[in-house]
């Protein structure tokens, strides 16, 4: 009797093992399509136990990145890690919950990039959409944080 009991108990802690991945995997789907506006964004940047990288797909040149970036994002033109600048190549992290940065918003780059992440998530009107709403920007070539207390990018 105490065979079966261990059985129904390891059957049925596998089952709910299951439910649980399916679960998580469908609440990933169901994010990655729900655009983070550029206040909440704002708001979950200033919280230091949240783990979160901005990826920024725009052209890293005078007209896009270098002009006017969300502080602490990180360059990845065309989500092409080839492209982009060699100090960055090694802080994109695939593991790490992503928001994907374009120009406006733009749905196709996103949905091309976000298989490479996770979980990803687009930013609502991209970086015009961030500009819009007055919230702080960085200008200049991409610089690695330091490591240091305190931590936060704003």
């Amino acid at each position: 009797m105490k065979r079966f009991e261990a059985l129904i108990y390891v059957a049925a802690m596998g089952v709910l093992g299951v439910l649980l991945l399916l679960e998580g995997r469908r609440t990933t789907e169901l994010l990655a399509h729900q655009a983070v506006s550029p206040k909440e964004l704002y708001q979950q940047l200033s919280n230091p136990q949240l783990k979160l990288q901005i990826v920024d797909l725009r052209a890293y040149d005078d007209d896009h990145f270098i002009d006017t970036h969300i502080p602490g994002a990180i360059p990845l033109p065309g989500c092409d890690v080839a492209q982009a600048p060699e100090k960055a190549r090694d802080r994109v992290y695939s593991y790490v919950s992503t928001i994907i940065v374009t120009d406006t918003g733009d749905t196709a780059a996103f949905e091309a990039c976000r298989a490479k992440f996770g979980q990803a998530r687009m930013l609502a009107g991209g970086m015009e959409g961030w500009s819009n709403a007055n919230l702080p920007e960085d200008t200049g070539d991409y610089a690695p944080p330091k490591n240091a207390a305190g931590g936060g990018c704003l």
